[in-house]
């Protein structure tokens, strides 16, 4: 009995600090590292509002970046990838916001409620179970204190069994409070397990709420990306790769020149379309003062023709328009013998390029020639003085459709829309065209397709310009009402030939600033009158 009541009595102690442990160690360890947690989730919340803040700034620069690719010319496409992928992002960065949301609000704040209230919480449960244990432990010492008392009087009565009675009610109630001190122990002890593993069980909640929020938060942004990376990756893949429309007009730009040259002007300001290339000027006609003086084989067509079948724009025969500043204002307008036509099929061809490289002509050094030679290529200057009126006020024209500016080239015209520009140069290279700005006088290259071609009125603006035009050379032998035009035979003596040049004055520059004709051809063109005169 006395071994029983002992075995009990250790084990209802054992469970009994067991459990004040337990009400201890929350107290002692549990709260204050689950203030230790809150504050460090409030640190975390904050640093991922400064990288909410951050991302924001972040996707505002990707979006400028997107604004710029859409305003470039060959990087459009990318531009809406851009645009894209800072709304996804911003998609994401939302989602993000809401975890945060739910992390403040479902785990942080709860928490901090829950510890402030549980603190005081746990004090008084703890006192109220220390105190309801110490008062039932007191009753039972005292039941089993009036026990000993009776045993020992029963034991030096003479007469002990009138204390047995007393002595089994005072067992009956010491093994009564015994078992109800033993009951709430272990209540005691099941409660305060409890305690503790709600608590657990509670932050362990709050996580999986945090954590549902999270998986929400990535699972958006996993199937956002999902669908749109391969998308991204694919506009990206190609940096070679230009839009349809540059390349349209990078064609264009590269096939002007022949565009210019094989198609006729068929294009007016009602059917403009500003991507297409406006052809270019075109050559002049011969008016009836010119067409006899230009040889059979020149007036059919109706265009100034030099001697390899080329037009004649501004004094030069065509791409070949070395001749006229070689042989110093000879005509063109001769019809080549034969000798002449073999040695012009036999001479290189020379590309576009070496004519019209230079704003303005350079006078080129003139290649040895014999007598015969020149005797041959050379007829009257009276074509040439012609052509340098054509070349000055006969010049196409045209007005610009659009504004450019030429920024620091000095090389570039500039112009605003309406200006008249005259065209200093046949023909436009690589869908550039050079010409002067009739309202500053300025002169530059300038893009051909920015203007459209003003049309001719008709013939007599032409006779007008090549009146205004002539020089005091042999070609104002035009303006003497008695003068009768010669025959393409050109028979004229070497007499007359010699006193027409010996009284004619060198003609004026033209606009484009051609150089005057050398001394020394004149002298050439005297040595050629015995031989003219055969004609």
């Amino acid at each position: 009995m006395v071994l029983t009541e002992d075995f009990t009595m250790s084990r209802t102690d054992e469970v009994h600090r067991i459990t004040e442990n337990v009400y201890k160690t929350i107290m002692e360890q549990f709260n204050p590292c689950l203030r230790n947690f809150i504050a460090m989730g409030k640190n975390y919340e904050k640093a991922l509002s400064s990288v909410t803040f951050a991302a924001k700034g972040y996707f505002d620069a990707l979006v400028r970046m997107g604004e710029l690719a859409s305003e470039s010319q060959g990087s459009k496409d990318l531009g809406d990838v851009l645009f894209q992928m800072a709304e996804v992002h911003r998609q994401i960065q939302v989602q993000l916001e809401e975890m945060l949301k739910c992390f403040h609000n479902e785990l942080l704040s709860e928490l901090e409620k829950k510890v402030e209230l549980d603190a005081r919480y746990l004090t008084s449960a703890l006192k109220k179970y220390q105190i309801e244990h110490k008062s039932k432990g007191e009753s039972l010492e005292k039941c089993q204190g009036e026990l000993k008392k009776l045993r020992r009087k029963s034991q030096g009565s003479k007469n002990p069994s009138k204390y047995s009675e007393k002595e089994m009610q005072y067992v009956e109630t010491i093994s009564s409070k015994q078992s109800e001190l033993d009951s709430f122990i272990a209540e005691g002890y099941k409660t305060a397990l409890s305690e503790e593993r709600r608590r657990y069980c509670f932050l362990v909640d709050r996580q999986c709420a945090v954590a549902k929020n999270s998986s929400a938060y990535h699972g958006k942004g996993k199937d956002l990306l999902t669908q749109k990376i391969p998308v991204w990756q694919q506009a990206c893949s190609d940096p070679n790769k230009l839009p349809d429309r540059a390349m349209l007009l990078a064609q264009q730009m590269t096939s002007g020149s022949s565009t210019l040259l094989s198609s006729p002007l068929h294009s007016s300001k009602g059917n403009l379309v500003i991507s297409d290339p406006i052809p270019g000027a075109q050559p002049l006609p011969v008016p009836p003062e010119l067409a006899a003086l230009m040889g059979s084989g020149l007036g059919h067509q109706g265009r100034l023709m030099g001697p390899d079948g080329m037009s004649l724009v501004n004094g030069t025969t065509g791409v070949h328009g070395d001749d006229y500043w070689t042989d110093g204002g000879v005509s063109q307008g001769r019809p080549p013998t034969p000798q002449n036509q073999s040695q012009t099929q036999s001479q290189p061809q020379r590309q576009v390029s070496d004519v019209y490289s230079n704003t303005l002509p350079v006078r080129r050094p003139q290649p040895a020639k014999n007598k015969t030679t020149v005797g041959e290529t050379r007829t009257l200057p009276r074509s040439s003085s012609m052509a340098a009126g054509l070349e000055k006020n006969g010049r196409s024209r045209v007005q610009a459709i659009f504004s450019h500016t030429a920024g620091d080239n000095s090389t570039l015209l500039s112009f605003t829309e309406g200006d008249i520009i005259t065209l200093l140069v046949p023909e436009a290279r690589d869908g550039w065209h050079y010409g002067e700005n009739e309202k500053n006088k300025m002169r530059g290259w300038f893009p051909f397709s920015y203007t459209r071609v003003l049309p001719d009125s008709d013939s007599e603006k032409l006779r007008v310009n090549l009146h205004h035009g002539k020089s005091s050379s042999t070609g104002n032998l035009l303006e003497r009402e008695d003068m009768s035009l010669p025959m393409p035979d050109y028979g004229l003596t070497a007499r007359l030939l010699a006193q027409s040049l010996t009284q004619t004055r060198p003609r004026p520059y033209s606009m484009a600033g051609f150089a005057q004709p050398a001394l020394e051809d004149y002298d050439g063109l005297l040595s050629l009158g015995p031989e003219l005169s055969r004609f």
